[in-house]
């Protein structure tokens, strides 16, 4: 495991790290990425804009995450826009 991977303190205080040395590389690599990034529509075609969409996005080669939103989640597809 590299030095800059975050690690979840719970974990640090189980392998003895120190707390500052955690908070400091979590602290690095943490970004705030646009919320949409990596979600697309479980569907094509949507029968009725501005109605829930159900989204995905992959996490692993066989490990997916699947939601629904609604018009005005920052995950909402555009072209199901009313």
């Amino acid at each position: 495991m590299s030095a800059t991977a975050p690690l979840h303190p719970v974990w640090g205080k189980a392998l003895g790290l120190e707390s500052a040395a955690l908070t400091t590389s979590i602290a690095a690599s943490v970004s705030a990425p646009d919320a949409s990034v990596g979600w697309e529509p479980v569907r094509a075609v949507n029968p009725r804009p501005g109605a829930p969409v159900a989204i995905k996005k992959k996490l692993g080669p066989h490990l997916w995450i699947s939601t629904t939103v609604r018009p005005g989640d920052p995950r909402y597809p555009s072209a199901h826009h009313a």
